[in-house]
């Protein structure tokens, strides 16, 4: 079922407010925009805020990323993960492509409010959606990169790289000042293997479901070539809490953090992809009906709007800004 939408004005997420902040996106639209924004605070913690399953000892704590010269910190700040630019141009053109269909949507709801007599600007607004739900644009190109998966196994044959990554595992819990025992640990590289053939699996499944999807392909490009510091992450919570997730065996590895923060991403591309095959079958409903009351398209559009800029809250907005330039350049030329 589709969440309710507040009326009221919440901070904007960096989607939203670069768009709207460097006028970029009335010149992507090339139209009048009537929307208001409904997008909910940035995300900051490494699980979704809302996520109410979501564990309390992960929801404090979010990774670290890497500078180019290797350091996780910049003049004093904390670097957070990112991936060079051309990573992230598919999914830019993603989000102002949903920009563009909630724009073109919304003029059509306020045409169908006013009662307007004019057909013209009626059907000039609703081939414009079927442009873009029905026959959407390529949000790849060519010279794009592709998406990248690294083996966390280092490609190295089975068995061998599961002792590597037990070894990698035991040196994180001795900087974190864990005695999991020894027992344990007897038992660590049968468990490993086994996660490495269910990380198979799971791989061969996702490309399936890349090659069904332009758009989650786009969304993946960006976040299977992000850098995360392996060792190192910012934990938020008190001193005292720290302590207790120390004494129960509680506190998360650098990799727990990087694996929640990741399917916290993961969320809210499926929301979005989830969204827009939504959002095109009702489009394709009211094509059948005359579009007798597009409200139901326009509250499906603006859930997939508010997904995509949860999405690009976990992105530098220095980042998004320079990613939006070029897809502006790039509509322009085309």
């Amino acid at each position: 079922s589709r969440s309710p939408h507040s009326s009221s004005m919440l901070p904007l997420p960096p989607l939203s407010f670069l768009l709207l902040a460097c006028d970029t996106r009335r010149a992507f639209l090339g139209t009048t925009c009537v929307a208001t924004i409904l997008a909910g605070p940035r995300v900051a913690p490494a699980i979704a805020q809302d996520d109410d399953s979501a564990p309390s000892d992960l929801y404090l704590a979010r990774p670290m990323g890497v500078s180019k010269d290797g350091s996780s910190s910049s003049g004093g700040g904390e670097i957070r993960p990112s991936a060079s630019l051309e990573y992230l141009l598919p999914a830019a053109r993603v989000g102002v492509y949903i920009y563009q269909a909630l724009a073109a949507t919304e003029e059509l709801a306020k045409l169908q409010k006013m009662g307007d007599s004019d057909n013209s600007k009626m059907e000039a607004k609703i081939q414009i959606l079927d442009n873009l739900l029905v026959t959407p644009p390529s949000f790849i190109k060519s010279n794009d990169p592709t998406v990248s998966r690294g083996d966390p196994y280092n490609n190295l044959p089975p068995l061998v790289g599961e002792v590597v990554a037990q070894k990698q595992k035991q040196k994180e819990r001795k900087l974190q000042s864990i005695d999991v025992g020894v027992a344990p640990q007897l038992f660590e590289v049968g468990e490993l293997m086994g996660e490495r053939r269910a990380w198979n699996r799971i791989v061969k499944a996702e490309q399936a479901r890349e090659n069904a999807s332009e758009v989650r392909r786009a969304l993946n490009i960006y976040t299977t070539n992000l850098n995360f510091n392996p060792n190192k992450y910012v934990y938020s919570g008190s001193k005292e809490e720290k302590s207790k997730l120390i004494r129960e065996d509680k506190l998360p590895t650098a990799r727990d953090v990087i694996r929640s923060d990741l399917d916290a991403r993961d969320l809210y591309r499926n929301v979005v992809q989830t969204g827009l095959d939504d959002a095109k079958a009702e489009f394709l409903y009211q094509k059948k009906n005359s579009f007798d009351d597009v409200s139901e398209l326009l509250g499906i559009l603006k859930d997939v709007q508010v997904a995509i800029d949860k999405w690009f809250s976990f992105i530098p907005d220095r980042d998004i800004e320079e990613a939006l330039e070029v897809v502006k350049k790039e509509q322009q030329k085309s």
